[in-house]
């Protein structure tokens, strides 16, 4: 069980130019692309990128995350968070870079916890 790297999203209504702007201070390039749930993310070093493609409310829950933890075993987490966490948001569900669930901790952070697809 290990958190593998931490991600920061980024919800913006310029997208391309925020992808841009990531990459210039950065110096890195696009590592992940995907869409889901009405919303289209990129994923620049440690920042994911998230862009509405259906309208502002596909991003309502995105802009609530404060961090994203990629781990290796999301059962083991979800074992611990779905008794330990003050809300579920979002239960274990499959998106198109993984497997995921998203929770208010007790801290009052709001967290996925994403396993990449292999």
């Amino acid at each position: 069980m290990e958190i593998i790297t931490l991600a920061m999203p980024i919800v913006t209504d310029n997208f391309e130019g925020t992808v841009d702007f990531y990459k210039k201070i950065t110096g890195k390039e696009v590592s992940v692309s995907a869409s889901h749930d009405g919303y289209q993310l990129k994923m620049v070093d440690r920042f994911v990128i998230l862009g509405a493609v259906d309208g502002p409310e596909a991003l309502e829950i995105p802009s609530l995350v404060d961090a994203i933890f990629v781990v290796d075993d999301l059962d083991a987490y979800w074992r611990i968070l779905e008794k330990e966490s003050k809300k579920i948001i979002i239960p274990v569900n499959r998106v198109s870079t993984g497997i995921r669930f998203i929770v208010e901790q007790n801290d009052g952070k709001v967290v996925e916890y994403l396993q990449l697809n292999k």
